[in-house]
């Protein structure tokens, strides 16, 4: 294991780090971006920011993209929902930032709203889902909760220390998909080791996953050598 990660490895990581980024800043330094204008977009429904294309209702009430095909009538005055774009409140927008919508969890990034589905889709601060294989556990957290959800939910991985990895496969001849887990803890960071073994055309096949629980930035120091 080296230190640099290729980008066909990022998306093993557990969590990632978008590559656009403004630092931390507070609304007011910034001119229409006060608290207030930015609250002028909230959703009645979810409580997220309403962003262009912005629809109104026939009486100029707004609701995400997200809750509106949810939605018989309009959520405030009940009245019919149309397709009425309000070019004026888009227009607004493109002058306004807004909060990371993990702000709660720690981030203090303001963005502009076309910024903010790539920012969010990589935030630092966004919940993480637990990384072990399978969908049987719906856990999630932040980052610096995954190794401690590991430890007390699946005590059955083994976790070994040091840059020397040693992987013992039992049961291999176990019929149909298997996977195989266990933590390695180097280079100061905690990695997920998975051997997945598949049947093709009778045959079976090995394939193995070497998974950082880390950021897509820590990420970047890390690659796989042949």
């Amino acid at each position: 294991m080296n230190n640099k990660m290729s980008d066909s490895t990022m998306n093993n990581t557990v969590g990632i780090v978008g590559s656009r980024r403004h630092e931390p800043t507070h609304p007011s330094m910034c001119p229409g971006t006060s608290t207030d204008l930015a609250s002028l977009f909230e959703c009645p429904v979810c409580f997220d920011y309403v962003l262009p294309p912005i629809i109104q209702c026939q009486s100029g009430h707004l609701v995400c993209s997200n809750c509106r095909p949810k939605l018989s009538c309009c959520s405030t005055c009940r009245g019919p929902l149309g397709n009425i774009r309000n070019l004026a409140m888009e227009k607004v927008a493109e002058t306004v930032t807004f909060p990371c919508r993990y702000q709660m969890n720690g981030c203090n990034v303001v963005l502009l709203h076309t910024e903010k589905p790539e920012h969010e889709d990589a935030c630092e601060y966004r919940p993480y889902h637990c990384p072990c294989p399978g969908a049987s556990c719906k856990w999630s957290g932040a980052l610096d909760q995954v190794m401690g959800h590991l430890n007390q939910s699946h005590k059955t991985i083994t976790t070994l220390q040091g840059e020397d990895i040693v992987f013992l496969a039992t049961d291999i001849n176990l019929a149909g998909a298997v996977d195989w887990v266990m933590m390695q803890s180097c280079f100061g960071h905690h990695f997920m080791l998975v051997l997945e073994k598949q049947e093709i055309d009778g045959r079976q096949h090995f394939f193995a996953i070497v998974q950082l629980i880390g950021s897509r930035k820590q990420a970047e120091h890390f690659t796989y050598v042949k």
